[in-house]
């Protein structure tokens, strides 16, 4: 049996906790039950070992564990030292969630599933964009960590991290043989990642192919909506964002490391994509988490969804 959870997402889900989390040595997860809420473990790196009811999950690095409500969880066994991971408690708002058993696997999953109003996530899989997960989860951490007038800031970011999750999930088992272009320009973007380079450029890429590169041009842009140069900008500035937030490398090396030709142009580009500067950007989710072994993440329920509501509803009567 394989379960799929299926969100609607009319409107924002309810946030209750989140936090990164290092394992120690001799650790694992302690029991708890899940009664209401939804929790999704994002590994960043190591391994979880989890039971839920009677049955056992290895959840491994870049892999996603979504965990409907109304089970009881618990580590069966320790996980490695300094395994570490992005947790996240919240409420669905509708209460229509549905959740799917397969007999087989996810690719016998129906794409009628898939609706613009709903998210729907498997309770594992692995994702193939990081970086993206990684800079959309510490916004969540640093927002949930701000006095806005508002929690509904935090809501609106986890659900478009949940949002970016079924995205995920939906590339990777959907019809990808609906065209030859649309495979080509698959087998031409994932060549990029692997030979990414400060100097790449678009005729090396269509020499790889064999390809003419007005051609190249004209399919990629076809397919993406994005021009072959922007979808390489793109990949750049992903790592980047991801090294400034997981590394205390220096705005020099890192401008090395995310394939820019030189420092100066790295933090002009940078600054042109975000509006901040790569120390702004950095120090803006520079916060302190809940980030510690000493912590077992829990589920400390520190809003009512009803006295939420109300103060929700007088905001609009003042306006």
């Amino acid at each position: 049996m394989y379960t799929i959870s299926c969100l609607p997402v009319n409107e924002p889900v309810l946030h209750i906790s989140s936090g990164k989390f290092h394992t120690k040595a001799h650790w694992k997860h302690k029991y708890m039950y899940h009664d209401g809420n939804f929790e999704v473990i994002i590994i960043i790196k190591g391994t979880l070992h989890l039971k839920i009811d009677d049955n056992l999950y290895d959840i491994h690095e870049n892999e996603i564990f979504t965990l409907p409500p109304y089970h009881h969880l618990e580590g069966y066994k320790e996980s490695p030292a300094d395994t570490e991971y992005f947790w996240f408690h919240f409420f669905v708002k509708a209460p229509q969630f549905e959740t799917i058993e397969l007999e087989d696997n996810i690719n016998c999953l129906s794409r009628n599933v898939f609706k613009t109003d709903q998210i729907v996530l498997p309770i594992q899989f692995k994702v193939e964009d990081m970086a993206q997960i990684f800079v959309l989860s510490n916004e969540i951490l640093d927002v949930s960590q701000s006095n806005y007038f508002t929690p509904m800031s935090t809501d609106y970011i986890l659900t478009t991290l949940l949002i970016e999750l079924s995205e995920q999930f939906y590339q990777q088992i959907h019809d990808k043989s609906t065209s030859f272009k649309s495979e080509r320009v698959e087998e031409i973007k994932n060549w990029i990642k692997a030979n990414l380079t400060s100097n790449l450029r678009v005729s090396d890429i269509a020499n790889a192919f064999n390809l003419n590169t007005h051609y190249l041009v004209r399919i990629f842009k076809n397919e993406t909506d994005s021009t072959v140069i922007q979808y390489i900008n793109q990949l750049k500035l992903k790592r980047a964002q991801e090294l400034l937030l997981r590394t205390k490398l220096s705005i020099k090396q890192i401008a090395n490391l995310s394939y820019y030709s030189d420092d100066k142009r790295f933090m002009k580009s940078f600054k042109q994509s975000t509006s901040l500067t790569p120390s702004e950007y950095r120090q803006a989710y520079a916060k302190k988490f809940l980030d510690s072994s000493n912590f077992d993440p829990g589920i400390p329920i520190t809003r009512n969804i009803d006295s939420y509501r109300k103060k929700f509803n007088d905001l609009q009567q003042g306006d």
